[in-house]
């Protein structure tokens, strides 16, 4: 599924399950580690053998920036003040040092490998705790749903990395076909109708 499909899910996802047992102005930075979450997962594509992910970066810094216009202007919050204050320097370090190698490996062992793992999933996680705290659940639910939803396309993903297993996956669509655009309107419309039904209520 495109980048686009996988951010439309996370945040359908967060507006059932997290937004609701949280204020607006930290739904919002958390709906940032959404987005984040579920493009980080496709760290591991190479720009010369996908196309599109420059149009996903493109996509993925639109969402990011709407939400932090929405927290600062709307709600006159300090977003980074907010996501700095949960972790002492050094862990914070430390939580980049986690990310930036587990990018490195994503790209050395390929695409739907190490970060399509469980273990890259636990790495990258535990490095944006490091950061930004609470905020790695947010984080976690994106680049989790992102897994999930790409076991339904045709080429596996090694979800047990680094063990001699196979891939899985079920090829029940393609990551450009029909299906893909559906889930992501779907995925779309039931946020906004969530998040709607939020703030009337």
């Amino acid at each position: 599924m495109t980048g686009k499909t996988h951010a439309a899910v996370g945040l359908c996802g967060a507006a059932f399950l997290l937004v609701p047992k949280t204020s607006i102005e930290t739904s919002i930075i958390g709906l940032g580690f959404v987005v984040l979450g579920s493009y980080a997962t496709d760290a591991d594509l190479k720009m010369s053998k996908a196309g599109h992910v420059i149009s996903d970066i493109i996509h993925m810094a639109i969402l990011l920036l709407g939400l932090y216009l929405a927290d600062t202007y709307m709600f006159h919050y300090n977003v980074i003040n907010l996501i700095s204050k949960n972790m002492p320097g050094p862990l914070k370090i430390i939580g980049i040092i986690f990310i930036i190698g587990s990018i490195v490996l994503g790209r050395i062992t390929g695409h739907r490998k190490y970060m399509h793992s469980l273990l890259g999933f636990m790495t990258m996680t535990m490095g944006v705790w490091l950061i930004a705290g609470e905020f790695a659940v947010w984080f976690a639910l994106g680049y989790a749903l992102h897994m999930l939803f790409d076991l339904l396309n045709e080429k596996p993903e090694y979800l047990l990395f680094p063990l001699p297993v196979g891939g899985f996956c079920f090829s029940l669509v393609s990551s450009r076909g029909a299906a893909n655009t559906m889930i992501s309107i779907i995925s779309y419309t039931a946020f906004l109708f969530k998040i709607a039904y939020i703030c009337i209520t």
